[in-house]
């Protein structure tokens, strides 16, 4: 798998931001991933619609969503650490992974109780810093 959102989950749109998109297969393995981290973690749809513009609430089973997403992809790893390489890897044509890997740099480490909490906080800061979305139509 090529992608994801890291953004995955970063499936926003952004008046000032550069939209990538996700080839087909991208699009099969997050939906597949979307799938099965709905069914762990409980997320509610309405929530996820309003992250996927970019309204990331404290949500718990949002918090726990993003992980099971990133851990099914490799984005993070269980002892809590973000696997950057992969980030990169996965990443879509036409993100800039030089901006990209600074950024995830900067996000890598937060401090939180939690490998949810720490899985979202990452998540927020890479969001907040990027102007290159994912998009998934």
């Amino acid at each position: 798998m090529k992608a994801v959102i890291f953004i995955f989950i970063i499936i926003a749109i952004s008046v000032k931001a550069h939209n990538v998109h996700l080839s087909q297969e991208q699009k099969e393995k997050v939906k597949t991933y979307t799938a099965e981290c709905i069914k762990e973690t409980g997320v509610k749809p309405e929530v996820l619609a309003e992250a996927k513009k970019g309204h990331l609430d404290n949500d718990e089973a949002l918090k726990k969503f993003i992980h099971c997403f990133f851990l099914k992809a490799g984005i993070v790893l269980s002892d809590r650490k973000l696997n950057i390489d992969v980030a990169l890897a996965k990443l879509p044509p036409g993100i800039d992974k030089t901006d990209a890997a600074n950024i995830l740099n900067e996000c890598k480490n937060k401090k939180t109780s939690s490998p949810a909490d720490m899985t979202f906080e990452i998540f927020k800061c890479y969001y907040t810093n990027t102007r290159q979305h994912v998009l998934i139509e």
